[in-house]
């Protein structure tokens, strides 16, 4: 598969978290090389490199001709690092809190309205594995639980947010045998109903909200982390994905034939060189030389050696370009993601923020909305806008660091070929309506109604869009290739 290498870290994460949460217990035998093939849609090449790294790490034991088997046991004394654990750094903690209760409870609650009575089996399994007399260990494995109802999600940059903030790094200490007893039993309590009858939104809410009751908010909440946690040194490198050299230069000579495309450059103009690419971008001179080769392969743009990159003036180039759909679909995948993630949070994103604007700021959002009305790019200018705001004024540093990245992947739009185009004007202009009467609600001080049409705009221009990718058929490329059950079956 094409996309092998993409796959390494993600399945090698998967494997690694059942077998770390006690799914997968010690003596278990893994699955054939050709039935992880078959499960994950890869090469033998790419599961064997994942098994290799399973070994590097201490997971399982292979021997030649035989299945390799689990060798890791999560009640091993040796396995339990909580006496190299420090104290965390208690305002940067705070601020990853304030994040997660803003970004993720939203998701956690997406997660369960999403499970059936069969996908329950995972969670229950888990829980009922806890052990209340091993506190490290019971409250290590009880994470997982909420990683999971994340990943029933299948937003797969949601996951690698929520792993990046470090939570599964996270020693909660506290010596009362009977609240880790409690805090089974209502996880058990919660299960069993939901099997029956799908939550109500307020009943999960009320669930999330006990469990924080007895859990955060108690007096005697105690938590330690490694010395290079998030928890302690704040959050670093969110925006290093998993990306391979591939995707790297396609993602530079996409976005170039979307500014194309929309007219911000014109047949004969001159591009970039490639050190202003290259900072533009943040790739390598390696990268935006291969992303201009395919340009020039194409008939796209025109190269000269002391003179420049020009686009060309052949118009039918520009027209029929060979992209390969499977490549389209890698960042196709990410920009859906990036529009539900922006669809389930901005609306609590969108309170925080407002509460630290001001009116000159307020105007300035107005100002720079009406001469987003003049640009012809389909569905982007007035939601990038707004975007751009709420991410400036945000006032947690963490989930401003979360909402930078998603800003830059809600840009991916523009690198999507025949997404933008100059059809559509009707909904383009109800786009621009919605953002403009959100700025107007700030206007006259109503946060909430700011909030809620911030939400609402990015909801509907996450249906329109995808309602438009199912016309061209990039949804079914993406459903094609990317199984996000894997995430958490």
């Amino acid at each position: 598969m094409k996309y092998d290498k993409f796959q390494y870290d993600r399945i090698f994460e998967i494997l690694k978290h059942k077998i770390e949460s006690g799914l997968m217990p010690k003596g278990t035998m893994l699955p054939s090389f050709a039935d992880l093939c078959k499960e994950y849609k890869v090469s033998n090449k790419t599961i064997r490199r994942v098994v290799a790294m399973l070994s590097d790490a201490g997971l399982i034991e292979t021997k030649e001709r035989q299945l390799s088997v689990v060798i890791f046991d999560q009640t091993d004394p040796a396995n339990d690092h909580a006496d190299n654990l420090k104290a965390p750094n208690v305002p940067i903690m705070t601020d990853i809190l304030k994040t997660a209760e803003i970004l993720y409870y939203p998701f956690i609650c997406y997660g369960i309205s999403l499970c059936n009575k069969s996908d329950w089996d995972i969670p229950e399994k888990i829980v009922r594995q806890l052990n209340p007399k091993l506190p490290n260990l019971f409250w290590k494995n009880s994470k997982l639980i909420w990683r999971f109802f994340i990943a029933r999600c299948e937003n797969e940059l949601s996951l690698h947010i929520v792993d990046a903030l470090g939570f599964l790094g996270v020693e909660y200490r506290e010596n009362s045998f009977y609240s880790r007893v409690a805090y089974q039993q209502t996880l058990i309590d919660f299960i069993e109903k939901s099997r029956k009858e799908t939550p109500t939104s307020d009943a999960i809410k009320d669930f999330l909200a006990y469990i924080h009751f007895i859990t955060i908010s108690r007096d005697d909440f105690r938590c330690y982390v490694p010395a290079d946690s998030p928890f302690r040194i704040g959050v670093q490198g969110l925006d290093q994905w998993m990306k391979t050299a591939e995707e790297r230069y396609s993602s530079v000579y996409l976005d170039i034939l979307g500014l194309i495309a929309i007219g911000y450059y014109q047949p004969g103009d001159r591009l970039p060189s490639h050190a202003q690419m290259q900072k533009q971008y943040g790739v390598s001179v390696n990268t935006t030389t291969q992303a201009v080769q395919c340009l020039q392969k194409w008939g796209v743009v025109e190269a000269t050696r002391g003179k420049g990159i020009f686009v060309s003036t052949n118009i039918q180039a520009l027209n029929d370009i060979p992209l390969d759909p499977r490549l389209i679909a890698s960042h196709i995948r990410r920009y859906f993601e990036c529009l539900e993630l922006l669809s389930l949070t901005v609306e609590g994103v969108a309170c925080h923020a407002a509460a630290h604007v001001s009116d000159e700021q307020i105007h300035e959002l107005i100002q720079r909305l009406d001469e987003a009305k003049i640009y012809g790019s389909l569905y982007q200018p007035a939601p990038i806008v707004l975007l751009e705001f709420l991410t400036e004024h945000i006032p947690y540093e963490t989930l401003q660091s979360v909402y930078a990245i998603i800003l830059k992947n809600y840009r991916i739009g523009r690198k999507i070929p025949k997404l933008i185009n100059g059809a559509n004007a009707s909904r383009k202009l109800e786009i621009h309506r919605k953002c403009v009467e959100a700025a107007n609600a700030l206007i006259g001080g109503d946060r909430s109604a700011f909030a809620k049409q911030a939400a609402e705009m990015f909801t509907y221009t996450n249906q329109l869009i995808i309602e438009e990718c199912k016309r061209l058929g990039y949804w079914k490329t993406v459903k094609d290739i990317y199984d996000g059950s894997q995430l958490w079956k």
